[in-house]
């Protein structure tokens, strides 16, 4: 009797070991985000989608992944994070996902790829990061440029031109004369935002008063100080912050339009959202390099990250009103959709606010294809390296 026990503690002792590595070979991979948005939503879904067509993730773990809750799948084991547009909370998510071994980090917006670049930089061997929806990876230092970057670092850049932007509210009053700008110098996306903001506005014969805000009561003082500067509508640089509410109010107080540097943003009430259009896409690609990474078909340290340039606007009418703004017939023919009534002709959604908003329809032989072959256009030669460190030397 105690050698049959002693034989089933040692075959028990065996197979313990086994299925532990068997565990290991489960991915694991945190999404950590510094707070909800529509932006950040187009983006998830994108990856939430690429992730399901290529089979780690089921119906029933998707469920449960819309509902922003962590997963042990049958494939894969997914730490979901929300920082809840706090510091503190931001570094408590992703201390969690180390202690916990992400193999991957995905992170959503400028402001968590920078806490969390910095908080594994220097790990001997840290875990992968792949960004998304991220405006501002090189003015932050989490790369260089989109070759000369850390071997463990890839993602996308939504490149925000000013220079689209800004004439847009010139399009709305061409006898504009001074416009005010709101940022946050706790964020460098929405600092430099401003500085190209007043550079261009001042080609234009615009003035531009700038406040800054460090939290959201800022607000009250920004906006008051702004109307008694003369400015006749707001702009406001990328940048992420809480106050998005509170400032369409005062907005509505002072009857001043606000233009917002993304056009998802008209759908929350802007008066006008302009700039990057194309969200979803973004997170198509930062899918794509996630499943070929996870598939052993990427080496991450070779791949270039990814920027594109789609620009389009938006106009909220309900928010114009509540202003007692008139949009501009010009503005009006040349919107990608113009919200009124809660809604647009287009049926774009408040929730997802861009027109593609799904996955190719296509085989899984014909997507993996597709997929590895536009990372294969991604790839960063040597010539291409030498060339943007040379860029980057003689701009020093």
């Amino acid at each position: 009797m105690k050698n049959a026990l002693l034989l089933f503690i040692v075959i028990a002792l065996l197979i313990a070991p086994a299925s532990g590595a068997q565990d290991d070979d489960k991915p694991t991979v945190a999404f950590l985000k510094w707070g909800d948005s529509s932006n950040v939503a187009l983006a998830e879904k994108a990856i939430m989608d690429m992730l399901q067509v290529y089979g780690f993730i089921n119906e029933e773990e998707r469920g449960l992944l819309n509902e922003e809750r962590s997963i042990e799948g049958e494939n894969i084991n997914i730490i979901y994070g929300d920082a809840l547009f706090d510091r503190i909370q931001a570094n408590a998510i992703i201390d969690e996902a180390i202690d916990r071994d992400a193999d991957v980090l995905v992170t959503f917006t400028t402001q968590m790829t920078q806490i969390t670049y910095y908080a594994i930089r220097d790990f001997i061997d840290p875990p992968k990061l792949i960004f998304t929806v991220t405006s501002g990876p090189y003015i932050t230092g989490v790369a260089e440029s989109s070759c000369v970057k850390p071997d463990f670092v890839i993602g996308t850049v939504p490149v925000t031109n000013y220079e689209d932007i800004v004439p847009l509210l010139l399009l709305q009053d061409p006898d504009m004369k001074v416009v005010g700008a709101i940022y946050s110098p706790a964020q460098r996306a929405s600092e430099v935002g401003v500085a190209r903001i007043t550079e261009i506005g001042e080609s234009l014969g615009l003035t531009v008063e700038a406040e800054t805000i460090t939290v959201t009561p800022d607000l009250y003082q920004a906006v008051e100080n702004l109307a008694n500067r003369g400015a006749e509508a707001i702009i406001i640089p990328i940048f992420t912050f809480q106050g998005f509410s509170l400032l369409l109010s005062l907005s509505y107080d002072y009857g001043l339009p606000v233009l917002f540097s993304a056009p998802q943003n008209a759908y929350r009430g802007g008066t006008i959202g302009g700039g990057f259009f194309g969200l979803y896409k973004q997170g198509a690609i930062a899918g794509n390099m996630l499943v070929s990474y996870l598939n052993g078909d990427l080496d991450i340290a070779d791949i270039a990250i990814y920027e594109s340039d789609d620009f389009a606007f938006a106009v909220n009418l309900d928010a114009a009103d509540l202003q007692d703004v008139e949009i501009s017939q010009a503005l009006l023919d040349g919107a990608a959709y113009i919200v009124e009534n809660g809604e647009t002709a287009q049926g774009i959604a408040a929730q997802y606010p861009e027109v593609e908003i799904t996955l190719p329809d296509m085989s899984l032989e014909e997507r993996r294809a597709a997929d590895l072959d536009f990372l294969a256009g991604l790839r960063c030669s040597p010539e291409m390296i030498a060339e943007q460190q040379a860029a980057l030397d003689a701009a020093d």
